[in-house]
């Protein structure tokens, strides 16, 4: 019975996920210019628009560019910061740790609020720098969770052998703990491309009409004006969501022989 309440509540949770996204999506090929059933017709002109519209383009670059400087900024502030809390006590550890993953916990809005004034002072405010540097705010406690887990898995002993035949700290860490901790890194820079590339309230704070970033191009076409391109949108970033959870596993699956 337990099996079945299990196997029966894993089924309705994929479900109530899955179904509303099966319903929409045929949609993108659709041939009408209305997000409607029956559906007109099949057609790949909204895959054409949204590849060669300037819009959507300019959209799609900038979020690669300010996600791809969020994930190397994020790793920077967060690997570094889970290495360092690693080398203090374990009390010390308890209350670094809560203070470094507080952004976690403060509402999107609010935070979005605290940028736009904070950024706006400085004249970061609607600048690929003001994105960047807030995706990285949203990123690096992510990156710190995931190469703290990566360094509780390694065997001391190994920094203590590295330590006992000369190394000093810098060498240990390039060569002996970077490199078996080094898929936390990645996951953690995953999970900071992720988190930039589909961040959509602090960039409405913060994006100018050169910087729009693709989630809020996205959402101005939900408020304008329902086309078949929004539901490629999503299509496409669902896709790249499926793509970086399979190499977020594949990292997670080369974890597991160290932590052993």
């Amino acid at each position: 019975m337990s099996r079945v309440i299990f196997w029966g509540s894993v089924l309705f949770a994929l479900a109530f996920l899955v179904v509303p996204l099966v319903l929409v999506m045929p949609l993108a090929f659709n041939s009408g210019s209305f997000l409607t059933y029956p559906m007109d017709g099949f057609s790949l002109k909204w895959f054409h628009e949204i590849f060669t519209s300037g819009q959507w383009t300019r959209a799609l670059s900038n979020s690669l560019r300010i996600a791809t400087g969020a994930m190397v900024l994020g790793v920077l502030i967060g690997g570094l910061a889970a290495t360092g809390v690693m080398l203090t006590g374990r009390a010390l550890q308890v209350v670094l740790t809560g203070l470094f993953v507080s952004p976690l916990v403060v509402p999107s809005i609010v935070v979005g609020v605290a940028f736009a004034y904070a950024f706006g002072r400085v004249g970061l405010s609607g600048s690929y720098l003001g994105l960047v540097l807030a995706h990285a705010i949203l990123g690096a406690p992510l990156v710190f969770l995931s190469v703290m887990t990566s360094l509780k898995g390694l065997d001391p002993d190994l920094d203590l052998a590295a330590a006992s035949l000369g190394a000093t700290r810098s060498h240990r860490f390039r060569h002996v703990t970077l490199p078996l901790a080094a898929p936390g890194f990645l996951a953690g820079a995953l999970f900071a491309f992720i988190t930039s590339f589909d961040e959509v309230v602090v960039a409405l704070f913060l994006a100018s009409p050169e910087s729009t970033t693709l989630p809020v191009a996205l959402f101005a076409g939900l408020r304008d004006r329902l086309q078949p391109t929004i539901v490629v949108v999503a299509l496409l970033l669902s896709l790249l969501s499926f793509a970086l959870l399979w190499l977020l596993r594949r990292l997670q699956t080369l974890a597991q022989p160290q932590k052993q």
